[in-house]
């Protein structure tokens, strides 16, 4: 996004009536407290900076920059302001203005710059805002949040009748709880830090706050509900929990639900004692290097969607029986691969929006049925996920004939291996040579080496080359592996891949459904009087298990398992 958009003036006199709000524009209200002092100095001095505007498709003109200036104006009676037009700008370069208009105002409302952050994402990554506001991550993600308040703490919020403090500890509650929240910050007057106390301390035993089923808590002994010459009678009947051992028991117990719900879906499910988690808290098994945080602002509803099937999704589970807002992605490239192709479409939308004025909304390709836009189905545009389960296999199909056989095919074959890897200054070389030959002196790796192998047969010879070539299979280019595979070793997709679990284990929902509907599954349900929706409807796991278990015999492998670089 190009935010150094040239200035160039053009002052023009336009009737006040004319000017409109843009879509784009943050700001959704305005302080009027100090425009009585910015009125007397428009009204002693004139209007000395013009606002900026641009041309408007329906007629007229969209506002840019200068909300201020035209209500002064409009306040004290004037017909017309100076502004300077803006003509020919291109969507970004709009944003471009409205941003730098407003983020770069400290009075900006939060809840204003959440929204303006949300539209911002739709179309450009996290770290092209961030260097534009010239702020942390966590300051946008803390702002994005306010995005889940209710509609009640939200009014308040913007009435500026409880903190900022407050309403972003409010946002990590559940709506339908914000509320009462709400009303005992009111009636008691707490302030943020009185707030936090508020839910570390009550809300972790206070029975309308559970996380679990509290219907037999109505009976229990322990609720001081039930005890009303302690405690103040409770309409609904429930108080305070009294037992604290019991109450971690339901909480725990809650979570492990949670867990197997989850992962039946597809995700994976890690069980926290923290509230608020990052790419440090994940399992020690995954790579930290290629995992980012899940943002729904960056992929979009559609594909956040898809994402809750996926298997590469680490999705956090409180130890007190709730889920944690904040998942992980652990598959880098394809994260990025879906959100590039969310910006891109978002893009194509509004430039086409802009060009066609206020046209139809079409629905994105990403959300109509079936697999999204980005991810066709066609062994060149497989998901990263898909093309490292296919090197992974190809790779342990070469080491394992590598290994064993020994005719000239393979010997030929290893040689290209090591040549395309420089495999002589591959250290394992010199632990390998000894190991055939049965010494271990110590000596550097040189002309001596030669010795070492003379006195082997031909067969441990090939063997031992067989063994270096293994260690170099997965630094080749996927050009070569399948080169090796298809034709020197004359081998098909078919020996190597199947429609099973592994496979189906790495798509998403929508992904399965694109699959079985390529290789004819769900003609074959439809003739034997099966529910192909319903079957879908069903978790993860038990979608997987029932194509499996359908009784089809898979005539085609999907194009996603055919060879990448040897198709036309």
């Amino acid at each position: 996004m190009d935010i150094n958009v040239e200035e160039k003036m053009n002052i023009v006199q336009i009737p006040l009536e004319e000017i409109h709000a843009h879509p784009l524009e943050p700001r959704s209200s305005i302080d009027l407290g100090p425009m009585e002092n910015f009125r007397e100095n428009i009204k002693a001095n004139g209007l000395i900076n013009p606002i900026t505007v641009t041309l408007r498709p329906e007629g007229g003109y969209y506002r840019l920059a200068g909300q201020r200036r035209q209500l002064a104006c409009e306040d004290l009676g004037y017909q017309t302001i100076a502004a300077n037009l803006r003509e020919g700008l291109s969507e970004s370069e709009i944003q471009a203005i409205l941003l730098a208009e407003n983020l770069h105002r400290e009075d900006l409302p939060p809840l204003d710059e959440a929204d303006t952050f949300a539209r911002f994402l739709e179309t450009q990554p996290m770290a092209e805002l961030l260097a534009f506001i010239n702020r942390e991550q966590s300051y946008v993600q803390r702002r994005l949040k306010l995005r889940q308040l209710s509609d009640a703490v939200r009014k308040k919020l913007r009435k500026k009748e409880i903190p900022l403090a407050v309403a972003e500890q409010l946002a990590c509650l559940p709506a339908e709880k914000q509320g009462d929240i709400l009303s005992l910050v009111e009636d008691q007057k707490l302030n943020a830090v009185q707030l936090s106390n508020l839910l570390m301390q009550q809300k972790s035993r206070e029975l309308k706050m559970a996380t679990f089923d509290t219907e037999e808590c109505l009976s229990c002994i322990h609720n001081s509900a039930g005890q009303a010459d302690l405690f103040a009678p409770e309409v609904t009947g429930l108080g305070h929990c009294l037992n604290a051992d019991c109450w971690r028991i339901k909480e725990r117990t809650k979570g492990d639900e949670l867990i197997k719900q989850i992962e039946a879906m597809g995700p994976r499910a890690v069980l926290t004692e923290k509230q608020a988690v990052g790419i440090a808290d994940l399992p020690p098994d995954v790579d930290a290097t290629q995992s980012l945080m899940h943002n729904g602002a960056e992929l979009g509803e559609s594909n956040l969607a898809d994402c809750q099937s996926c298997q590469f999704l680490v999705v956090f589970v409180s130890a007190r029986g709730h889920l944690l807002q904040q998942n992980i992605c652990t598959q880098k490239t394809c994260y990025q691969e879906r959100s590039q192709a969310f910006r891109k479409d978002n893009r194509e939308q509004k430039r086409t929006k802009t060009q066609h004025g206020k046209s139809k909304k079409k629905t994105p390709p990403a959300q109509e049925k079936g697999t999204p836009t980005a991810l066709k189905m066609t062994a060149k545009h497989a998901p990263s996920r898909v093309k490292e389960f296919k090197r992974k296999r190809y790779d342990a199909f070469l080491k394992d004939r590598f290994v064993k056989e020994s005719d000239e095919n393979i010997l030929r074959l290893a040689f290209i291996a090591m040549s395309d890897s420089t495999w002589s200054s591959y250290q394992p070389a010199r632990a390998i040579l000894k190991e055939l030959s049965g010494q271990s002196d110590g000596e550097p790796f040189s002309l001596k080496t030669l010795e070492l192998t003379r006195g082997l047969e031909i067969n441990a010879l090939m063997q031992g080359l067989g063994r270096l070539a293994a260690h170099v299979i997965e630094k080749l280019p996927i050009e070569t592996v399948e080169q090796m595979i298809f034709i020197d070793l004359k081998h098909n997709s078919e020996a190597l891949f199947s429609v099973e679990k592994d496979y189906l284990s790495l798509l998403t929902k929508v992904e399965i459904e694109a699959t079985i509907d390529e290789i004819g599954l769900a003609g074959y349900l439809d003739a034997k009087g099966r529910s192909l929706k319903k079957l879908a409807n069903k978790p993860k796991a038990s979608f997987i298990e029932g194509i499996l278990n359908s009784g089809f015999t898979f005539p085609v492998l999907p194009k996603w398992l055919k060879p990448e670089t040897l198709q036309g």
